[in-house]
């Protein structure tokens, strides 16, 4: 699939990827990934296949919140910490790029009446509350958090 440039730095940057990012997963140099955006070669398919998978991934994980049947209120978390991020959910998405999908997610929420907020993930807190529980999720703990919070 041909991917223009412009595509290419589009999706990369809606999806808040840094250009080093794109790069590591690609297996390039950060000057190829710049000498694809600025027209200069042709974006070869699997850099395409790759942004496109992770735009794809992001759809999905907005369509599954937004496909939440409670009438709310909904937490959403967000996470600081790439590990604390993988380790909650598995994703090996760069933290900005689950945020934009958590902020989506709100967004497509609300416009359906449903009451939402995005709520920053505290390990500590979460790790506190966890000990006492025989099954515990980052989810079960957002959801236990007070709506209004102390700043």
């Amino acid at each position: 699939m041909d991917v223009t440039p412009a595509e290419l730095k589009t999706t990369r940057e809606a999806l808040g990827l840094s250009s080093e990012w794109v790069a590591e997963a690609g297996g390039v140099a950060v000057r190829t990934i710049r000498h694809w955006e600025s027209g200069a070669a042709r974006v070869p398919d699997d850099i395409a296949d790759l942004l496109n998978d992770l735009a794809r991934q992001v759809r999905a994980h907005v369509d599954s919140s937004a496909a939440r049947t409670e009438s709310g209120p909904i937490t959403l978390l967000r996470y600081r910490e790439q590990e604390a991020l993988q380790q909650a959910t598995g994703l090996r998405w760069p933290v900005a790029t689950h945020a934009i999908a958590q902020l989506r997610a709100i967004e497509v929420l609300r416009d359906h009446g449903v009451t939402a907020r995005l709520l920053w993930f505290d390990p500590a807190e979460y790790a506190a509350w966890a000990q006492n529980r025989s099954e515990a999720s980052p989810e079960q703990w957002a959801a236990v958090q007070p709506w209004e919070r102390k700043a």
